[in-house]
């Protein structure tokens, strides 16, 4: 392991990392949309590829399709590796000194293990369940609209709106905010005559529901932006899942109400940065 190295995969194998996700479908389906995803906006604006990492183990992503997302300080990471060494081996190897936010994270035990050798302090942490609906049901999904309001794709300039509205603010979040809205699916609930949205989500990096959030609560706004989203990408031939707080009881009645299966945990993790050495993790390592 001492040889091993995060070696970028190349723009143009993208396509080909992304197709090893279709075994099993749709068992893989977020890892798949993940890496489109990037395809989709490296097409879009090409000079982001500067400040953005996609790697491999010593090039070996043909193996098990093991990678590993670096957007900026947001991280993504897929294996079809059944014993996860590859990616822990991986992950061993990411600069530490910066702090990282784990998305929809599948490998909890094996982040954790990397933040105890790198002696990290965890400055973030939420247990979140999947929620799942096939692309065949929200196909069916149908909603009659008060007068005044109407359902649309969300505009760029409400980034900072959206942003403001968020709990979870951090530095950055308005940019990946205004990014998502240029170049993925979102849906806004307006009112005639008023500027702001009373309800949205977006489409995030993995191809998930994200940033659901309403003005006013128990009006049925929520219920209208994921019914409206949900069939957006049905008619473009994708299913919907969302992360929600296991400790959200409210957004988890929302999405079980509309028809959507839980179906497994993911976690949201943010390390606090590294003072630990080098040579003294190697040795942690070797211990």
């Amino acid at each position: 392991m001492q040889n091993d190295s995060l070696v970028r995969i190349p723009t143009n194998a993208w396509d080909q990392l992304r197709d090893l996700y279709k075994e099993d479908w749709p068992r893989h389906e977020i890892a798949y949309n993940n890496v489109h995803n990037y395809i989709r906006w490296i097409e879009r604006e090409p000079q982001i590829s500067a400040t953005l990492i996609v790697c491999s183990l010593n090039d070996s992503w043909r193996e098990n399709g093991t990678y590993i997302i670096i957007d900026h300080t947001d991280v993504f990471m897929y294996t079809l590796d059944p014993t996860g060494e590859t990616l822990r081996r991986m992950l061993l190897l990411l600069d530490w000194h910066h702090s990282y936010l784990m998305n929809m994270c599948l490998y909890r035990a094996i982040v954790l293990e990397v933040y105890r050798l790198h002696r990290l302090d965890i400055a973030f942490d939420s247990a979140d369940v999947i929620y799942y609906l096939p692309q065949q049901v929200a196909l069916h999904f149908r909603f009659d609209l008060p007068v005044g309001l109407s359902l649309k794709h969300i505009p760029p300039q409400y980034a900072s709106f959206i942003y403001n509205q968020w709990l979870n603010k951090s530095v950055g979040t308005e940019y990946f905010i205004e990014r998502m809205l240029r170049w993925n699916v979102s849906m806004g609930l307006f009112c005639e005559g008023v500027r702001e949205p009373l309800a949205w989500c977006i489409r995030t990096q993995n191809g998930a529901l994200g940033l659901l959030g309403v003005v006013a609560p128990r009006k049925g706004y929520g219920s209208l932006v994921i019914k409206a989203f949900a069939r957006r990408l049905a008619e473009q031939g994708c299913s919907t899942y969302a992360s929600v707080r296991c400790s959200n009881v409210a957004s988890r009645k929302l999405f079980e109400k509309l028809g959507f299966r839980e179906t497994g945990e993911v976690t949201w993790m943010k390390n606090m940065k590294s003072t630990f050495s080098g040579t003294a993790l190697r040795k942690a390592i070797k211990a």
